[in-house]
Protein backbone atom coordinates (compact mmCIF):
# COMPACT_ATOMS: atom_id res chain seq x y z
CA UNK A 1 0.00 0.00 0.00
CA UNK A 2 1.12 3.64 -0.35
CA UNK A 3 2.95 5.11 2.21
CA UNK A 4 0.02 8.10 3.00
CA UNK A 5 -3.54 7.46 1.76
CA UNK A 6 -7.33 8.04 1.57
CA UNK A 7 -11.05 6.51 0.34
CA UNK A 8 -12.44 10.15 0.87
CA UNK A 9 -11.65 13.47 0.32
CA UNK A 10 -12.50 13.86 4.18
CA UNK A 11 -9.86 11.81 5.14
CA UNK A 12 -7.48 13.71 3.75
CA UNK A 13 -8.59 17.27 4.82
CA UNK A 14 -9.28 15.95 8.63
CA UNK A 15 -5.99 13.66 8.98
CA UNK A 16 -3.31 15.33 6.46
CA UNK A 17 -2.42 19.46 7.24
CA UNK A 18 -0.88 19.97 3.64
CA UNK A 19 -4.21 19.76 2.13
CA UNK A 20 -7.18 20.48 3.50
CA UNK A 21 -9.30 21.56 0.56
CA UNK A 22 -12.82 20.34 -0.45
CA UNK A 23 -13.46 21.75 -3.38
CA UNK A 24 -9.96 23.30 -4.98
CA UNK A 25 -7.21 21.64 -6.07
CA UNK A 26 -4.99 23.90 -4.67
CA UNK A 27 -4.56 24.56 -0.78
CA UNK A 28 -3.49 27.91 0.23
CA UNK A 29 -2.70 29.74 3.55
CA UNK A 30 -1.73 33.17 3.32
CA UNK A 31 -0.97 32.42 -0.11
CA UNK A 32 1.42 29.83 0.69
CA UNK A 33 1.05 26.57 -1.30
CA UNK A 34 0.80 23.95 1.25
CA UNK A 35 -0.64 20.97 -1.00
CA UNK A 36 -1.81 19.95 -4.82
CA UNK A 37 -4.01 17.83 -6.26
CA UNK A 38 -3.58 15.83 -9.51
CA UNK A 39 -7.24 14.74 -10.91
CA UNK A 40 -8.84 13.97 -13.87
CA UNK A 41 -7.45 13.70 -17.76
CA UNK A 42 -4.79 15.41 -18.48
CA UNK A 43 -5.35 18.89 -20.38
CA UNK A 44 -2.61 19.75 -23.44
CA UNK A 45 1.01 19.00 -22.88
CA UNK A 46 0.74 17.99 -19.20
CA UNK A 47 3.45 15.20 -18.54
CA UNK A 48 4.11 12.68 -16.11
CA UNK A 49 8.16 12.60 -17.13
CA UNK A 50 10.88 10.35 -15.58
CA UNK A 51 8.80 8.18 -13.40
CA UNK A 52 7.13 11.25 -11.78
CA UNK A 53 10.03 13.48 -10.75
CA UNK A 54 9.01 15.69 -13.32
CA UNK A 55 5.28 16.59 -13.70
CA UNK A 56 3.78 19.60 -15.39
CA UNK A 57 -0.06 20.42 -14.84
CA UNK A 58 -2.63 22.56 -15.17
CA UNK A 59 -3.69 24.51 -12.28
CA UNK A 60 -5.78 27.44 -10.64
CA UNK A 61 -9.02 26.61 -10.90
CA UNK A 62 -11.74 28.12 -13.59
CA UNK A 63 -12.22 24.97 -15.13
CA UNK A 64 -15.66 24.16 -16.78
CA UNK A 65 -18.33 22.67 -13.98
CA UNK A 66 -21.34 21.95 -12.40
CA UNK A 67 -21.81 24.30 -9.52
CA UNK A 68 -24.91 22.48 -7.81
CA UNK A 69 -25.30 18.97 -7.57
CA UNK A 70 -28.43 18.71 -6.45
CA UNK A 71 -31.70 16.98 -7.97
CA UNK A 72 -32.99 19.42 -10.21
CA UNK A 73 -30.49 22.55 -9.23
CA UNK A 74 -27.40 21.44 -11.47
CA UNK A 75 -26.13 24.85 -12.67
CA UNK A 76 -23.19 24.82 -15.63
CA UNK A 77 -20.56 27.08 -15.58
CA UNK A 78 -17.93 27.35 -18.68
CA UNK A 79 -14.25 27.52 -18.45
CA UNK A 80 -13.17 30.89 -17.81
CA UNK A 81 -9.28 32.39 -18.85
CA UNK A 82 -7.19 32.15 -15.89
CA UNK A 83 -5.16 35.13 -14.22
CA UNK A 84 -1.94 35.72 -12.32
CA UNK A 85 -4.26 37.55 -9.49
CA UNK A 86 -6.37 34.54 -9.14
CA UNK A 87 -5.74 33.45 -5.38
CA UNK A 88 -4.48 30.19 -6.37
CA UNK A 89 -3.02 30.69 -9.43
CA UNK A 90 -1.21 33.76 -7.02
CA UNK A 91 -0.23 31.40 -4.36
CA UNK A 92 1.23 28.52 -6.99
CA UNK A 93 3.43 31.83 -8.18
CA UNK A 94 4.93 32.78 -5.34
CA UNK A 95 5.48 29.31 -4.30
CA UNK A 96 7.60 29.33 -7.74
CA UNK A 97 9.32 32.66 -6.53
CA UNK A 98 10.02 31.32 -3.11
CA UNK A 99 11.34 27.85 -4.35
CA UNK A 100 8.81 26.96 -1.65
CA UNK A 101 8.26 22.98 -1.39
CA UNK A 102 4.55 21.72 -1.55
CA UNK A 103 3.07 18.50 -1.76
CA UNK A 104 1.72 16.65 -4.32
CA UNK A 105 -1.62 14.46 -3.85
CA UNK A 106 -2.91 11.91 -6.53
CA UNK A 107 -6.52 10.86 -7.21
CA UNK A 108 -7.07 7.72 -8.87
CA UNK A 109 -8.72 9.39 -11.90
CA UNK A 110 -5.45 11.12 -12.39
CA UNK A 111 -4.74 9.80 -15.70
CA UNK A 112 -0.94 10.45 -16.30
CA UNK A 113 -0.29 7.99 -12.85
CA UNK A 114 1.32 5.07 -14.30
CA UNK A 115 -0.67 2.54 -11.56
CA UNK A 116 -4.17 1.77 -11.13
CA UNK A 117 -4.79 2.94 -7.46
CA UNK A 118 -8.30 1.77 -7.41
CA UNK A 119 -7.26 -1.93 -7.62
CA UNK A 120 -6.27 -1.16 -4.09
CA UNK A 121 -8.92 0.62 -2.46
CA UNK A 122 -7.16 3.78 -3.11
CA UNK A 123 -8.83 7.01 -4.12
CA UNK A 124 -6.36 9.41 -2.81
CA UNK A 125 -2.56 9.27 -2.60
CA UNK A 126 0.45 11.38 -1.26
CA UNK A 127 3.14 11.84 -3.88
CA UNK A 128 5.44 13.61 -2.24
CA UNK A 129 7.09 16.96 -2.01
CA UNK A 130 7.73 18.95 -4.95
CA UNK A 131 9.19 22.21 -5.90
CA UNK A 132 7.54 24.69 -8.65
CA UNK A 133 11.15 24.61 -11.19
CA UNK A 134 9.25 26.67 -14.35
CA UNK A 135 5.60 28.48 -14.48
CA UNK A 136 4.04 30.25 -17.67
CA UNK A 137 0.71 30.36 -19.27
CA UNK A 138 -0.63 29.23 -22.55
CA UNK A 139 -3.75 28.71 -24.12
CA UNK A 140 -5.84 24.94 -24.09
CA UNK A 141 -9.05 24.18 -26.07
CA UNK A 142 -12.32 25.21 -24.28
CA UNK A 143 -16.01 24.40 -25.34
CA UNK A 144 -16.66 28.61 -24.15
CA UNK A 145 -17.78 31.21 -26.51
CA UNK A 146 -13.78 31.57 -27.52
CA UNK A 147 -12.84 28.01 -28.38
CA UNK A 148 -9.98 28.65 -25.75
CA UNK A 149 -9.09 29.73 -22.54
CA UNK A 150 -5.85 30.69 -21.40
CA UNK A 151 -4.18 28.37 -18.30
CA UNK A 152 -1.42 28.34 -16.52
CA UNK A 153 0.98 25.53 -16.10
CA UNK A 154 3.70 24.30 -13.59
CA UNK A 155 6.42 22.31 -13.76
CA UNK A 156 6.67 20.29 -10.20
CA UNK A 157 10.31 18.56 -9.54
CA UNK A 158 11.01 16.13 -6.88
CA UNK A 159 12.61 17.24 -4.22
CA UNK A 160 16.37 15.72 -3.59
CA UNK A 161 16.61 14.10 0.13
CA UNK A 162 13.30 12.43 0.33
CA UNK A 163 14.61 9.06 -1.53
CA UNK A 164 13.48 7.68 -4.50
CA UNK A 165 9.34 8.20 -5.39
CA UNK A 166 7.57 5.14 -3.39
CA UNK A 167 6.11 3.80 -6.41
CA UNK A 168 9.07 3.48 -8.15
CA UNK A 169 10.96 0.01 -6.67
CA UNK A 170 14.08 0.59 -9.27
CA UNK A 171 15.39 2.72 -11.94
CA UNK A 172 14.42 0.29 -14.70
CA UNK A 173 10.96 1.05 -13.18
CA UNK A 174 10.87 4.96 -14.46
CA UNK A 175 7.85 5.30 -16.57
CA UNK A 176 7.33 8.79 -18.78
CA UNK A 177 3.39 9.54 -19.80
CA UNK A 178 2.44 12.29 -22.07
CA UNK A 179 -0.95 12.87 -23.02
CA UNK A 180 -1.69 12.28 -26.95
CA UNK A 181 -2.46 15.38 -28.08
CA UNK A 182 -5.07 14.00 -29.92
CA UNK A 183 -6.81 11.23 -28.41
CA UNK A 184 -5.63 11.86 -25.14
CA UNK A 185 -3.95 8.31 -25.03
CA UNK A 186 -0.37 8.10 -22.96
CA UNK A 187 2.73 8.15 -25.00
CA UNK A 188 6.16 8.22 -24.58
CA UNK A 189 7.75 11.34 -24.30
CA UNK A 190 10.48 12.22 -27.41
CA UNK A 191 14.36 11.35 -26.88
CA UNK A 192 16.89 13.22 -27.44
CA UNK A 193 20.45 11.63 -27.44
CA UNK A 194 22.15 14.57 -26.49
CA UNK A 195 22.51 16.27 -23.34
CA UNK A 196 20.45 19.08 -22.74
CA UNK A 197 21.42 22.40 -21.98
CA UNK A 198 19.77 24.35 -19.03
CA UNK A 199 16.34 26.56 -20.03
CA UNK A 200 17.18 29.25 -21.74
CA UNK A 201 14.66 32.57 -20.98
CA UNK A 202 14.41 35.29 -23.87
CA UNK A 203 12.90 38.83 -23.33
CA UNK A 204 9.79 39.57 -25.91
CA UNK A 205 10.40 42.85 -28.83
CA UNK A 206 6.84 43.81 -28.12
CA UNK A 207 6.51 43.18 -24.23
CA UNK A 208 10.02 43.02 -22.69
CA UNK A 209 8.75 40.30 -20.28
CA UNK A 210 10.93 37.44 -20.15
CA UNK A 211 9.53 33.73 -21.10
CA UNK A 212 11.59 30.16 -21.04
CA UNK A 213 12.24 28.09 -24.06
CA UNK A 214 9.36 25.22 -23.25
CA UNK A 215 8.91 23.79 -26.65
CA UNK A 216 11.20 22.37 -29.01
CA UNK A 217 9.28 24.24 -32.30
CA UNK A 218 11.09 27.09 -30.63
CA UNK A 219 10.75 30.09 -28.71
CA UNK A 220 7.40 32.33 -28.36
CA UNK A 221 6.00 34.67 -25.67
CA UNK A 222 3.93 33.32 -22.83
CA UNK A 223 2.42 36.28 -21.10
CA UNK A 224 -1.21 36.23 -21.80
CA UNK A 225 -1.18 40.16 -21.85
CA UNK A 226 1.15 40.57 -25.08
CA UNK A 227 0.23 40.55 -28.59
CA UNK A 228 3.00 38.10 -29.29
CA UNK A 229 1.36 35.66 -26.97
CA UNK A 230 1.46 32.46 -27.74
CA UNK A 231 2.44 32.16 -31.40
CA UNK A 232 5.93 31.54 -33.31
CA UNK A 233 6.61 33.91 -36.31
CA UNK A 234 2.75 35.05 -35.82
CA UNK A 235 1.52 31.92 -36.22
CA UNK A 236 -0.10 29.52 -33.61
CA UNK A 237 1.27 25.78 -33.60
CA UNK A 238 -1.12 23.01 -33.13
CA UNK A 239 1.52 20.45 -32.31
CA UNK A 240 4.13 21.17 -29.80
CA UNK A 241 6.96 19.09 -28.38
CA UNK A 242 8.93 19.84 -24.75
CA UNK A 243 11.94 20.65 -25.49
CA UNK A 244 14.83 18.31 -23.96
CA UNK A 245 16.79 21.19 -21.95
CA UNK A 246 13.09 22.29 -20.29
CA UNK A 247 12.43 17.93 -18.97
CA UNK A 248 15.97 18.23 -17.99
CA UNK A 249 16.08 17.98 -14.09
CA UNK A 250 17.70 21.44 -12.14
CA UNK A 251 19.47 20.50 -9.20
CA UNK A 252 18.15 21.99 -5.96
CA UNK A 253 18.97 21.03 -2.54
CA UNK A 254 16.56 21.52 0.12
CA UNK A 255 17.58 20.84 3.98
CA UNK A 256 15.23 20.10 6.16
CA UNK A 257 12.50 18.90 4.62
CA UNK A 258 9.18 17.90 6.72
CA UNK A 259 8.29 14.05 7.48
CA UNK A 260 5.07 13.69 6.03
CA UNK A 261 3.79 11.10 8.09
CA UNK A 262 1.24 12.74 10.29
CA UNK A 263 2.28 12.02 13.99
CA UNK A 264 0.15 10.31 15.60
CA UNK A 265 -1.00 12.41 19.58
CA UNK A 266 1.41 10.07 22.39
CA UNK A 267 0.04 12.29 25.11
CA UNK A 268 -2.55 15.25 26.72
CA UNK A 269 -2.79 18.44 27.31
CA UNK A 270 -4.47 18.55 31.53
CA UNK A 271 -5.40 14.96 30.14
CA UNK A 272 -8.19 16.86 28.03
CA UNK A 273 -9.08 14.74 25.20
CA UNK A 274 -11.94 16.77 23.76
CA UNK A 275 -9.76 19.21 22.26
CA UNK A 276 -9.45 20.31 18.49
CA UNK A 277 -6.37 17.96 18.13
CA UNK A 278 -8.26 15.06 19.37
CA UNK A 279 -11.38 15.25 16.79
CA UNK A 280 -8.97 15.26 13.65
CA UNK A 281 -8.07 12.16 12.00
CA UNK A 282 -5.06 10.16 12.16
CA UNK A 283 -2.52 8.15 9.65
CA UNK A 284 -2.36 4.24 10.12
CA UNK A 285 1.28 3.60 10.79
CA UNK A 286 0.45 -0.06 10.15
CA UNK A 287 -0.91 0.48 6.50
CA UNK A 288 -0.38 3.82 6.00
CA UNK A 289 -4.91 4.81 5.74
CA UNK A 290 -5.54 7.89 6.44
CA UNK A 291 -8.90 7.86 8.34
CA UNK A 292 -11.76 10.22 10.19
CA UNK A 293 -12.37 9.93 13.63
CA UNK A 294 -15.42 8.00 13.41
CA UNK A 295 -15.89 6.67 16.78
CA UNK A 296 -15.77 8.87 20.48
CA UNK A 297 -13.84 6.22 22.71
CA UNK A 298 -10.48 5.67 20.08
CA UNK A 299 -9.30 6.59 16.99
CA UNK A 300 -9.68 3.30 14.75
CA UNK A 301 -8.21 2.24 11.22
CA UNK A 302 -11.11 2.01 8.68
CA UNK A 303 -8.42 -0.60 6.48
CA UNK A 304 -6.63 -2.47 9.33
CA UNK A 305 -9.28 -1.76 12.12
CA UNK A 306 -5.73 -0.98 14.18
CA UNK A 307 -7.27 1.18 17.19
CA UNK A 308 -5.58 4.47 19.06
CA UNK A 309 -6.79 5.59 22.46
CA UNK A 310 -5.42 8.05 24.94
CA UNK A 311 -7.32 8.29 28.41
CA UNK A 312 -8.62 11.35 29.32
CA UNK A 313 -10.52 12.81 32.61
CA UNK A 314 -13.99 14.01 32.48
CA UNK A 315 -14.59 17.55 32.23
CA UNK A 316 -17.06 19.66 34.80
CA UNK A 317 -19.38 22.61 34.11
CA UNK A 318 -17.68 24.70 36.25
CA UNK A 319 -14.44 24.29 33.94
CA UNK A 320 -16.74 27.02 31.21
CA UNK A 321 -18.10 29.03 33.69
CA UNK A 322 -15.43 31.74 32.71
CA UNK A 323 -17.05 31.71 28.73
CA UNK A 324 -17.71 34.98 27.53
CA UNK A 325 -19.16 34.74 24.20
CA UNK A 326 -18.40 37.21 21.85
CA UNK A 327 -21.98 39.02 21.56
CA UNK A 328 -23.45 42.12 22.55
CA UNK A 329 -26.17 40.14 24.54
CA UNK A 330 -27.02 37.72 27.41
CA UNK A 331 -28.85 35.64 26.37
CA UNK A 332 -30.86 35.85 23.15
CA UNK A 333 -30.48 38.24 20.27
CA UNK A 334 -33.37 39.44 16.92
CA UNK A 335 -31.76 39.82 13.98
CA UNK A 336 -30.85 43.50 13.33
CA UNK A 337 -31.61 42.76 9.68
CA UNK A 338 -34.30 40.50 9.43
CA UNK A 339 -37.24 43.45 9.60
CA UNK A 340 -37.75 42.00 13.43
CA UNK A 341 -37.81 42.88 16.70
CA UNK A 342 -38.54 42.42 20.35
CA UNK A 343 -41.62 43.08 22.13
CA UNK A 344 -41.11 43.45 26.08
CA UNK A 345 -44.88 42.13 26.72
CA UNK A 346 -45.59 39.87 29.82
CA UNK A 347 -47.20 36.22 28.54
CA UNK A 348 -50.45 37.51 30.01
CA UNK A 349 -50.50 40.22 27.97
CA UNK A 350 -49.75 38.05 24.72
CA UNK A 351 -53.79 37.57 24.02
CA UNK A 352 -54.20 41.53 23.27
CA UNK A 353 -51.19 41.13 20.62
CA UNK A 354 -52.41 40.26 17.00
CA UNK A 355 -51.25 36.57 15.91
CA UNK A 356 -50.06 37.88 12.64
CA UNK A 357 -47.80 40.80 13.11
CA UNK A 358 -44.71 39.78 10.98
CA UNK A 359 -42.22 40.03 13.60
CA UNK A 360 -40.80 37.98 16.73
CA UNK A 361 -41.91 38.86 19.84
CA UNK A 362 -39.07 38.60 22.10
CA UNK A 363 -41.45 38.08 25.40
CA UNK A 364 -39.83 39.61 29.13
CA UNK A 365 -38.51 36.92 30.80
CA UNK A 366 -40.89 35.56 33.43
CA UNK A 367 -40.09 33.81 36.88
CA UNK A 368 -40.34 29.95 37.08
CA UNK A 369 -40.78 27.77 39.62
CA UNK A 370 -38.66 24.68 38.98
CA UNK A 371 -39.77 22.55 42.33
CA UNK A 372 -38.24 19.63 44.01
CA UNK A 373 -35.60 21.86 45.54
CA UNK A 374 -34.73 23.46 42.24
CA UNK A 375 -35.50 27.00 43.09
CA UNK A 376 -36.43 29.44 40.45
CA UNK A 377 -34.84 30.25 36.86
CA UNK A 378 -36.19 32.62 34.10
CA UNK A 379 -38.39 31.58 30.75
CA UNK A 380 -37.63 33.13 27.95
CA UNK A 381 -40.23 33.35 25.01
CA UNK A 382 -40.29 34.18 21.49
CA UNK A 383 -43.31 34.52 19.63
CA UNK A 384 -42.88 33.52 15.77
CA UNK A 385 -44.94 35.82 13.12
CA UNK A 386 -47.80 34.25 11.47
CA UNK A 387 -48.36 31.47 13.99
CA UNK A 388 -45.93 29.74 13.35
CA UNK A 389 -44.95 28.71 16.89
CA UNK A 390 -42.99 29.18 19.91
CA UNK A 391 -39.40 28.94 20.87
CA UNK A 392 -38.68 28.74 24.58
CA UNK A 393 -35.49 28.79 26.50
CA UNK A 394 -35.54 27.80 30.14
CA UNK A 395 -32.08 28.82 32.04
CA UNK A 396 -30.27 26.68 34.00
CA UNK A 397 -28.88 27.73 37.42
CA UNK A 398 -26.13 26.37 39.68
CA UNK A 399 -28.76 25.46 41.96
CA UNK A 400 -31.17 23.93 39.12
CA UNK A 401 -28.43 22.10 37.65
CA UNK A 402 -27.87 19.27 40.22
CA UNK A 403 -29.12 17.12 37.29
CA UNK A 404 -27.42 17.90 34.65
CA UNK A 405 -24.30 18.28 36.34
CA UNK A 406 -24.83 14.32 36.77
CA UNK A 407 -25.71 13.57 33.22
CA UNK A 408 -22.85 15.37 31.98
CA UNK A 409 -21.04 13.43 33.96
CA UNK A 410 -22.84 9.99 32.87
CA UNK A 411 -22.46 10.79 29.53
CA UNK A 412 -18.61 11.30 29.43
CA UNK A 413 -18.25 7.85 31.39
CA UNK A 414 -19.97 5.76 29.06
CA UNK A 415 -19.19 7.51 26.00
CA UNK A 416 -15.06 6.64 27.10
CA UNK A 417 -15.82 3.20 28.07
CA UNK A 418 -18.19 2.07 25.09
CA UNK A 419 -21.37 1.84 26.80
CA UNK A 420 -22.46 4.91 24.90
CA UNK A 421 -21.71 4.47 21.23
CA UNK A 422 -21.29 8.17 20.05
CA UNK A 423 -20.60 7.73 16.23
CA UNK A 424 -20.09 10.18 13.06
CA UNK A 425 -22.64 9.15 11.04
CA UNK A 426 -22.58 9.43 6.90
CA UNK A 427 -24.20 12.51 5.68
CA UNK A 428 -26.97 11.47 3.42
CA UNK A 429 -26.12 14.32 1.29
CA UNK A 430 -22.27 13.53 -0.02
CA UNK A 431 -21.51 17.12 -0.47
CA UNK A 432 -19.87 20.62 1.21
CA UNK A 433 -22.33 23.48 0.55
CA UNK A 434 -23.46 26.86 1.08
CA UNK A 435 -26.60 28.19 0.58
CA UNK A 436 -26.72 28.30 -3.19
CA UNK A 437 -24.10 25.52 -4.27
CA UNK A 438 -22.94 21.83 -3.10
CA UNK A 439 -20.25 20.59 -4.28
CA UNK A 440 -20.04 16.80 -4.68
CA UNK A 441 -17.20 15.63 -2.44
CA UNK A 442 -15.55 11.82 -3.51
CA UNK A 443 -16.00 9.08 -0.73
CA UNK A 444 -17.77 8.44 2.74
CA UNK A 445 -18.84 12.20 4.09
CA UNK A 446 -19.50 12.59 8.12
CA UNK A 447 -20.96 14.56 10.31
CA UNK A 448 -19.15 17.11 12.03
CA UNK A 449 -19.94 16.01 15.74
CA UNK A 450 -20.74 12.58 17.20
CA UNK A 451 -24.43 11.23 18.08
CA UNK A 452 -26.21 7.96 19.28
CA UNK A 453 -30.06 7.52 18.74
CA UNK A 454 -32.34 5.69 21.23
CA UNK A 455 -35.69 4.96 21.26
CA UNK A 456 -37.57 5.40 17.74
CA UNK A 457 -35.66 5.01 15.08
CA UNK A 458 -34.64 8.65 13.57
CA UNK A 459 -33.88 8.57 9.99
CA UNK A 460 -31.17 11.31 9.82
CA UNK A 461 -28.63 9.08 11.99
CA UNK A 462 -29.51 6.23 9.20
CA UNK A 463 -32.97 4.92 10.99
CA UNK A 464 -33.18 1.18 12.68
CA UNK A 465 -29.67 -0.03 12.18
CA UNK A 466 -28.18 3.07 14.41
CA UNK A 467 -30.91 3.11 17.21
CA UNK A 468 -30.78 1.57 20.69
CA UNK A 469 -34.42 0.79 22.26
CA UNK A 470 -34.98 2.94 25.36
CA UNK A 471 -34.71 0.11 27.56
CA UNK A 472 -31.26 -0.65 26.46
CA UNK A 473 -30.27 2.79 26.31
CA UNK A 474 -27.33 4.18 29.10
CA UNK A 475 -28.83 5.79 32.00
CA UNK A 476 -27.08 9.12 31.13
CA UNK A 477 -29.79 9.17 28.08
CA UNK A 478 -32.26 7.83 30.23
CA UNK A 479 -31.83 10.67 32.79
CA UNK A 480 -31.70 13.49 29.95
CA UNK A 481 -35.21 12.38 28.48
CA UNK A 482 -36.59 12.31 32.19
CA UNK A 483 -35.04 16.26 32.41
CA UNK A 484 -36.19 17.33 29.43
CA UNK A 485 -40.13 15.99 29.74
CA UNK A 486 -39.79 17.58 33.47
CA UNK A 487 -38.76 20.88 31.83
CA UNK A 488 -41.15 21.07 29.03
CA UNK A 489 -44.16 19.94 31.15
CA UNK A 490 -43.81 22.75 33.36
CA UNK A 491 -42.94 25.37 30.19
CA UNK A 492 -46.18 23.88 28.50
CA UNK A 493 -48.32 23.23 31.10
CA UNK A 494 -48.85 19.38 29.36
CA UNK A 495 -46.86 16.50 29.25
CA UNK A 496 -45.19 15.59 25.91
CA UNK A 497 -44.76 11.88 24.70
CA UNK A 498 -41.59 12.21 23.61
CA UNK A 499 -40.20 8.95 22.44
CA UNK A 500 -36.60 9.51 20.93
CA UNK A 501 -33.63 11.14 21.87
CA UNK A 502 -30.76 12.23 19.62
CA UNK A 503 -27.67 12.52 21.85
CA UNK A 504 -24.56 14.89 20.18
CA UNK A 505 -21.21 15.33 21.33
CA UNK A 506 -18.98 18.13 19.89
CA UNK A 507 -14.94 18.27 20.55
CA UNK A 508 -13.45 21.71 20.09
CA UNK A 509 -14.41 23.32 16.69
CA UNK A 510 -17.21 21.08 15.74
CA UNK A 511 -20.77 22.09 14.74
CA UNK A 512 -24.29 21.21 13.49
CA UNK A 513 -25.18 22.63 10.06
CA UNK A 514 -27.95 24.45 9.46
CA UNK A 515 -30.93 21.93 8.93
CA UNK A 516 -34.70 21.50 10.32
CA UNK A 517 -36.43 18.93 12.31
CA UNK A 518 -39.31 18.78 9.67
CA UNK A 519 -38.91 15.45 8.78
CA UNK A 520 -42.07 13.23 7.76
CA UNK A 521 -43.62 11.89 11.15
CA UNK A 522 -42.26 14.15 13.55
CA UNK A 523 -44.69 15.63 15.88
CA UNK A 524 -44.96 19.19 16.07
CA UNK A 525 -42.59 19.88 20.16
CA UNK A 526 -38.82 19.25 19.73
CA UNK A 527 -37.02 19.85 23.33
CA UNK A 528 -33.30 20.05 24.07
CA UNK A 529 -30.64 19.98 27.06
CA UNK A 530 -27.67 21.73 26.59
CA UNK A 531 -24.42 20.46 28.93
CA UNK A 532 -20.85 21.05 29.04
CA UNK A 533 -20.05 24.49 27.14
CA UNK A 534 -22.03 27.39 26.12
CA UNK A 535 -22.72 27.38 22.33
CA UNK A 536 -24.57 29.96 19.77
CA UNK A 537 -27.82 28.56 18.40
CA UNK A 538 -28.94 30.48 15.19
CA UNK A 539 -31.74 30.59 13.48
CA UNK A 540 -32.50 31.68 9.97
CA UNK A 541 -35.57 31.50 7.50
CA UNK A 542 -35.49 28.29 5.19
CA UNK A 543 -35.04 28.78 1.32
CA UNK A 544 -38.29 27.17 0.00
CA UNK A 545 -38.96 26.21 -4.03
CA UNK A 546 -41.33 29.19 -3.62
CA UNK A 547 -38.70 31.51 -1.73
CA UNK A 548 -35.70 30.15 -2.88
CA UNK A 549 -33.84 33.92 -2.44
CA UNK A 550 -34.51 33.91 1.35
CA UNK A 551 -31.97 36.24 3.15
CA UNK A 552 -29.31 33.97 4.25
CA UNK A 553 -29.09 36.69 7.80
CA UNK A 554 -30.08 35.13 11.35
CA UNK A 555 -33.22 36.31 12.83
CA UNK A 556 -32.98 34.86 16.40
CA UNK A 557 -29.51 33.90 18.29
CA UNK A 558 -29.44 32.03 21.54
CA UNK A 559 -27.10 31.51 23.57
CA UNK A 560 -27.24 28.12 25.55
CA UNK A 561 -25.44 27.29 28.39
CA UNK A 562 -24.96 23.90 30.60
CA UNK A 563 -28.23 22.90 32.03
CA UNK A 564 -30.45 25.05 29.45
CA UNK A 565 -33.66 23.96 28.41
CA UNK A 566 -34.59 24.92 24.42
CA UNK A 567 -38.24 23.77 23.28
CA UNK A 568 -39.38 24.39 19.42
CA UNK A 569 -43.33 24.20 19.80
CA UNK A 570 -45.43 23.86 16.65
CA UNK A 571 -44.67 22.72 12.92
CA UNK A 572 -44.00 25.86 11.70
CA UNK A 573 -40.84 26.20 13.31
CA UNK A 574 -39.74 23.94 11.30
CA UNK A 575 -41.55 24.14 8.27
CA UNK A 576 -39.98 28.34 8.16
CA UNK A 577 -37.19 28.43 9.51
CA UNK A 578 -33.67 26.17 9.95
CA UNK A 579 -31.05 26.40 12.72
CA UNK A 580 -27.48 25.94 13.31
CA UNK A 581 -25.52 25.25 16.71
CA UNK A 582 -21.77 26.26 17.17
CA UNK A 583 -20.55 25.50 20.21
CA UNK A 584 -17.44 27.67 22.08
CA UNK A 585 -15.59 24.18 23.08
CA UNK A 586 -16.54 20.53 23.98
CA UNK A 587 -20.78 20.30 24.18
CA UNK A 588 -22.81 17.22 24.50
CA UNK A 589 -26.78 17.67 23.89
CA UNK A 590 -29.85 15.63 24.09
CA UNK A 591 -33.00 16.42 21.99
CA UNK A 592 -36.06 14.64 22.32
CA UNK A 593 -38.57 14.44 19.70
CA UNK A 594 -42.12 13.05 19.32
CA UNK A 595 -41.45 10.41 16.38
CA UNK A 596 -44.88 8.90 14.79
CA UNK A 597 -47.23 10.74 16.56
CA UNK A 598 -47.98 13.54 14.25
Amino acid sequence: MPPIWAESRQEVCESFDYFRSYQSGVYSLKDIVKGYLLGGSPASRDIFHCGGRLIVSHGGGKAESILDYRVGAARFQQAQDQEATDKSVRALLKSYTDKRPLVLLADDKYALFPYDLSASGCTYVVLGLYWISHAWAEYQPASNGCGRVVRWKFAFQWCEGQGNPWWISSESDDVDMLPDPIGGCRSAPRQDPSPPDAVVNMACNKCSQKSPVVYSQGWMCLNPSCTSFWSIGGRELEQLDYDASFLRPIKTVFTNLPELRPAKLIETMDSITTSYAFSKGWHCEKCGRLSSRFKWEHWECSYCQLIHKLPGRLRTAKEFWHQRPPAEFLHSQVGKQSGLRHHYHSLAFLPHIHATLAEIIACRPEPFELGDGGGFTNHLTFILPNERGRIHLLLGTPLANKQADEIFRQYQEQAEEGELLLRRYPLRLNCVSDRSNCIAVRGTFLTNYFSQNSGEPYQYVGGTGNTVPFDKAPSSVCGALALIKERSRLALQKDIPFNEVLSAAYMEKQKMSFHSDSERGLGPVVASLSLGSAAFMHFRARATSKEPKHSSSNVLTLILRHGDVLIMEGDGVQQHYEHTVIPMNFRIAATARCIGTA
